[in-house]
């Protein structure tokens, strides 16, 4: 079969540096609450609701490190039109060669982007209100078109 040419359409350009969502960790919170509380509510025996409870809170924390905000290790990505993409990390001023990993998913409303850059994952949920409306379009397309 012979070999297709990568797709121009790819190359959307956005500069990403989401704003912090209050409403979004406030749901995060009561989701890994209730979690954490189900196990107690539904009367299992006690050291496997404790462990339950962990896991959830566990949870709490790995879900909090990927909402825009100040507790978020990413704090920009730059995709540029030539199909490069570019990362910076919270508290760092340099910007690291990165990557869309396909753990990205567009979403009407919502987009989940894997970054892979330095070796390490990042990653962030961004629902629509974090960014602008030109910005959040472009991101979704570029998610669609290259992962």
């Amino acid at each position: 079969m012979p070999r297709m040419r990568p797709s121009s359409m790819t190359s959307f350009a956005a500069a990403i540096e989401p704003a912090a969502s209050p409403r979004l960790a406030a749901v995060v919170l009561l989701v890994h609450l209730l979690a954490a509380v189900a196990p107690w509510l539904a009367r299992v025996q006690p050291p496997l609701a404790l462990l339950l409870t962990l896991a959830a809170s566990a949870g709490f924390v790995l879900s909090l490190r990927r909402l825009p905000g100040r507790h978020c290790r990413l704090s920009a990505v730059d995709l540029s039109i030539d199909g490069r993409c570019h990362a910076r990390l919270a508290h760092s001023p340099q910007w690291l060669r990165a990557e869309l990993g396909p753990g990205s998913r567009a979403y009407p409303s919502l987009a989940v982007v894997d970054i892979r850059a330095g070796g390490r994952r990042y990653g962030w949920v961004l629902p629509r209100e974090t960014l602008s409306p030109a910005a959040f379009r472009r991101l979704k397309a570029r998610i669609r078109l290259s992962c």
